[in-house]
């Protein structure tokens, strides 16, 4: 999968959810639709985006905190 594509979509979702005020509930938020919508090879591939510290700096520090709540893939 497009590394390129999975950070900006990864991006723009912590954008729309990240307005929240309450800092926990937005990365909550951000896991539950990561986990939910995004098909396993997606979520695998975001994972492995934050393997890599180039990439990994390319996310927002929400979609990072996030990250720790995915589910890993099957």
């Amino acid at each position: 999968m497009n590394t390129d594509y999975v950070i900006r979509m990864a991006n723009q979702i912590a954008d729309a959810l990240g307005i929240n005020p309450d800092r926990d509930q937005a990365i909550h938020d951000l896991a539950d639709h990561l986990n939910r919508f995004w098909e396993p090879r997606m979520r695998a591939s975001l994972l492995a985006v934050a393997g890599s510290v180039d990439a990994a700096a390319r996310l927002s520090p929400l979609v990072r905190e996030a990250i720790a709540r995915l589910r890993p893939p099957p």
